[in-house]
């Protein structure tokens, strides 16, 4: 029998038993859950980028027509 902590947030924890036998499904959902993630922190590393470069065309463009 297996033990699994979550950590909800600041200071929040919970947690449950994992059956012997349902070990190696959770597992792979925790590693699902790590790649889920990788990802979403990839997509959001290009969202951050595309918008610098969004802001810094938009204030040549304004120095532009106010010269």
């Amino acid at each position: 029998m297996w033990y699994l902590t979550v950590t909800l947030g600041r200071g929040r924890t919970t947690g449950g038993i994992v059956p012997s036998e349902k070990v190696d499904q959770v597992r792979s959902w925790i590693e699902n859950y790590h790649k889920v993630k990788d990802h979403l922190e990839k997509i959001s590393e290009i969202n951050r980028e595309l918008l610098r470069r969004q802001r810094e065309q938009q204030r040549k463009q304004q120095r532009a027509t106010k010269s």
